[in-house]
């Protein structure tokens, strides 16, 4: 698929994730329609865009992914279709609804959309995560590929709710990723319908933020954010933990949507795990006081070389095989993340 006068949906495109992706399109020459809940907030990527020609990149508002026939429109207008939106790390009183229900219900409204309506849709690439794979009680030393399911994380949400029980967001997550997954490929099975599909499925992720914010205010939650507050002190201990401990840059992330989205047969009905190797935050301590000398008094210092093997192993060689993706490296990543907020901390 050529990308001269092709158009991709983005959804959720000012988020971390979804702002990068469509970065990645555009810069492979693609036009992108990026769809955000409120216009405004996605004032300041289009202002970013503009650098690409002024009819390059549009916003569209889509308040509520679940709402009936609120991609029937866009999808008419595109020939691929980039699904990043999805609820992430928000605790909830009723995570199958607020968590769960609207990341399955969401993916789903755009599959339906596309099969109903985007008669020009070639290529459909859902954004998951390797939290879809996990499952908690294998050792570390099993290494995690995409023939896996996260078998553990619904049923446990269940289970809390039934015994009135809160739920860890990070189960919550979990178990969201994995159902919306099963979800989308039920229906691709049962509904057969004219587009290919591949979904994408990110380790931890770090990596520059677009656009890069201007102040404290404009810094989203996200994964990258765990990495710059050690940068800027707040988080003062590396033994700190989060999820499986296996990273991949957020450009890696994004370029391999591209890939996905052109691989057309080869890439078709495939996931792909995006994971370049294991770390600890020891490690970001240490790559932030060599490259920063002038603020050792503020970025904790640990135990140097110390470090701890990560808690889960998570192959994403397929990925680099079929994807073309030369993973980047823990140093330039968490420098380029750095480089991207150092008008903000």
């Amino acid at each position: 698929m050529s990308s001269t006068n092709s158009r991709v949906l983005v959804t959720g495109v000012n988020g971390y994730i979804g702002a990068q992706v469509a970065n990645a399109f555009l810069e492979a020459g693609y036009s992108v329609i990026g769809t955000s809940r409120k216009a405004a907030k996605a004032q300041k990527l289009k202002d970013f865009f503009r650098k690409f020609g002024e009819d390059k990149f549009e916003v569209a508002e889509v308040a509520d992914l679940e709402d009936e026939g609120a991609f029937d429109d866009l999808v008419k207008r595109v020939d691929v279709i980039a699904h990043v939106a999805s609820p992430t790390f928000q605790q909830s009183d009723d995570p199958l609804r607020d968590i769960i229900g609207k990341a399955v219900n969401g993916t789903l409204s755009v599959l339906r959309s596309a099969t109903a309506h985007g008669k020009n849709v070639k290529h459909i690439v859902v954004t998951s995560s390797v939290a879809a794979v996990i499952n908690s009680p294998n050792p570390p030393e099993y290494s995690h590929t995409e023939k896996d399911w996260n078998e553990t994380a619904f049923p446990t949400v269940q289970r809390s709710i039934e015994n009135g029980h809160s739920v860890p967001h990070m189960v919550s997550y979990a178990a969201s990723k994995a159902e919306a997954e099963r979800a989308l490929w039920k229906y691709y099975a049962e509904a057969k319908p004219h587009y290919k599909l591949t979904t994408i499925l990110p380790s931890f992720v770090l990596g520059p933020i677009l656009p890069p914010p201007g102040s404290g205010s404009e810094l989203s939650d996200t994964t990258a954010l765990l990495a710059i507050d050690f940068y800027t002190g707040k988080n003062q201990d590396p033994t700190f933990s989060f999820g499986s401990n296996n990273f991949v840059s957020v450009l890696d992330v994004a370029k391999a949507h591209v890939k996905a989205a052109e691989g057309g047969d080869k890439t078709d009905g495939q996931r792909y795990i995006l994971s370049a190797r294991g770390f600890s935050f020891q490690e970001v301590v240490d790559v932030f006081r060599k490259a920063y000398p002038d603020r050792k008094n503020i970025i904790a210092e640990g135990q140097p070389g110390v470090y701890s093997p990560s808690s889960k192993t998570i192959d994403g060689s397929k990925a680099a095989r079929d994807l073309d993706i030369v993973y980047a490296g823990l140093e330039s990543t968490l420098l380029e993340t750095i480089d991207s907020v150092k008008n903000a901390v």
